[in-house]
């Protein structure tokens, strides 16, 4: 706002210098009014409030002409001030509060505290003027127009903070807002003790100042930062931490500036060692980048605490992968602490694994590994190790439903197509007796995303079949390979439908009959099959729903799919 005071000036000068006396101007009246907080002033923006910040000032220049008196009114929590400071007086402007700007033609005016403050200027006229939809009103001979500007004022950032248990169902400790503790006296700060491996649960509950957002500070925490209004946090190495919370507000127009404030919690977080064993979590084969169904040879092996710097320990480890007639222990070139994820320990075997193997790894505990928080590994023998799930379909194809559109015909999905039996290809024969689609986009339910399809029909269908095909497969390039076709169905109590036709064009096989059990009902499951694609896919994908394969299904029948997947199967050579 500073930054315009000059300008507010010059302009004044400009057009009083052109003017003779208001007052002596008569034969042209016209209320002009000019503030740096809105530019050029409409009937929208000045119904809007302005915003602007506590403690900061705004102006505003009467350049009317032919005004015979004005006076100006302003609420309180406002003062007015001197027109006698530069920006460099700015952090100090109470010095310069003066006690009314009765009828100057340019104020300046302080906000001193926070909410909605209104401006109003009272201006007489010796003729009918308007202004920005407002007319002048007639009080004896003269015109009164009045005209109020509106400022949205913001409070001061001022963070609060709550700590909670992992779960956050105990609250821990609590930063307020009349707090402000400082790091140079961290012996009045209390200590919240928690095991190496264990986590808080951190909730921003600032409201003072209106912040738009947040960055949480972590000493050795995992998140490190967060931008989350709630984060839980991992502490796995030994020491004592400290926690801070910078809250952030975003400029709004060219009247509020961006501010942020940043506090200390007064709290030390105290991490000690655990008293959980050190345990292998899980194991799973990685895409190491390689080419596509070809295996990979990178297994990662997750622990439940973060890893200290180890060598020469690929001799403890063993790799057994079995795969019809091959059963052999895969020797491992490395060992290493992974780069991403200190609980994680990166394997990289001399020779490709894949998918469809039965992988297990096991652990000798000859060369021993520690945790930062000073425990031993445990020995295991025989841990399944996951395969890797490759999916190339991609969100471009629009799998999990999330890109809709307003089309009946296309089941209100973007790169789908409902073809409708019976001849004609006719939509009503797609519709229920109450008119509703019987294949439609949902958000009921989803399992992936927030989107699905939803089937849901009067059994038999008048169309004898519907069949809905993705018509964008292509987006993903899909190469030769030997595939599964996986989705999601979730159906509700009550319904029995239990097949669904599949079609993929330009597979072998292209058809199949996929059941769905529909014993489960009210919950999530996949179905799948498998394909084998000689050039790349460049067909559709379709799911009949058919009278002839769900004979003696009536009444109403509803379930969902969702998240089409096309997964990579890698045969061993």
């Amino acid at each position: 706002m500073k930054r315009y005071i000059y300008l507010i000036l010059i302009l004044l000068i400009a057009f009083l210098g052109c003017n003779k006396d208001d007052g002596n101007f008569t034969e042209f009246s016209k209320p002009e009014l000019f503030t740096p907080a809105l530019g050029t002033i409409t009937e929208e923006t000045i119904n809007n409030p302005i915003p602007i910040a506590i403690n900061d000032f705004s102006s505003i220049a009467d350049v009317s002409r032919g005004v015979i008196s004005r006076f100006w009114r302003i609420d309180t929590g406002m003062s007015f001030l001197s027109e006698r400071f530069t920006p460099a007086d700015s952090l100090n402007l109470n010095q310069f509060i003066i006690g009314e700007g009765g009828n100057s033609s340019n104020v300046f005016f302080l906000f001193k505290t926070a909410g909605l403050k209104a401006v109003n200027l009272r201006q007489v006229f010796d003729r009918e003027v308007s202004f920005l939809g407002q007319t002048a009103i007639q009080e004896g001979s003269d015109w009164v127009l009045n005209t109020t500007f509106t400022y949205n004022v913001f409070d001061n950032l001022n963070p609060e903070a709550i700590i909670f248990n992992q779960d956050g169902t105990i609250e821990l400790g609590r930063l307020n807002a009349n707090q402000d503790p400082n790091q140079d006296n961290i012996s009045s700060f209390e200590t919240i003790t928690i095991e190496a491996g264990s986590s808080l649960n951190f909730v921003d509950n600032t409201t003072t100042g209106n912040p738009d957002g947040r960055l949480w500070g972590f000493a050795e925490g995992s998140p490190s930062e967060s931008t989350e209004e709630s984060v839980n946090v991992s502490y796995n190495r030994l020491g004592e931490y400290l926690i801070d919370i910078t809250s952030t507000r975003d400029s709004k127009g060219n009247t509020l500036n961006a501010a942020s404030r940043t506090k200390t919690l007064p709290y030390i977080i105290k991490v000690v060692p655990s008293s959980q064993p050190f345990i292998a979590t899980n194991a799973t084969v990685i895409d190491d980048g390689g080419t596509l169904g070809e295996g990979s040879s990178v297994i990662e092996l997750g622990v439940n605490g973060e890893l200290e710097d180890f060598l020469g320990v690929e001799s403890s480890f063993t790799v057994n992968a079995v795969n019809g007639g091959f059963n052999q222990n895969i020797p491992i070139n490395s060992a290493v602490v992974s780069s991403t994820d200190a609980t994680t320990i990166q394997l990289t075997l001399a020779e490709q694994v894949y998918n469809t193997d039965t992988i297990t790894i096991s652990y000798d505990g000859a060369i021993p590994i520690t945790s930062v928080d000073t425990r031993t590994l445990n020995t295991f023998t025989s841990l399944t190790v996951n395969p890797a799930i490759i999916n190339v379909l991609q969100p471009a194809s629009n799998p999990s439903f999330e890109v809709g559109v307003s089309n009946d015909r296309l089941g209100n999905s973007q790169g789908y197509n409902l073809f409708v039996g019976g001849g004609g290809n006719n939509l009503d024969n797609a519709k229920n007796t109450d008119g509703s689609l019987q294949i439609n986009r949902s958000t009921e339910q989803s399992s992936e995303g927030n989107a699905s399809m939803k089937f849901d029909a009067e059994m038999p269908l008048t169309a004898g079949f519907l069949s809905y095909s993705n018509t964008i497969i292509s987006n993903s390039d899909i190469p030769s390979g030997e595939f599964i076709l996986a989705y999601d169905i979730y159906i509700e109590g009550g319904s029995t439908f239990n097949n669904i036709f599949n079609r993929i064009v330009g597979a072998t096989p292209a058809n199949q009959l996929m059941p769905l059990d529909s014993s489960i009902t009210d919950e999530w499951f996949t179905v799948e099959r498998q394909f084998i694609l000689t050039n790349p896919l460049s067909g559709n994908i379709v799911f009949n729903f058919r009278n002839n394969d769900n004979t003696g299904i009536t009444g109403r029948q509803t379930f969902y799919l969702d998240n089409i997947r096309i997964l990579v199967v890698e045969n061993r050579p």
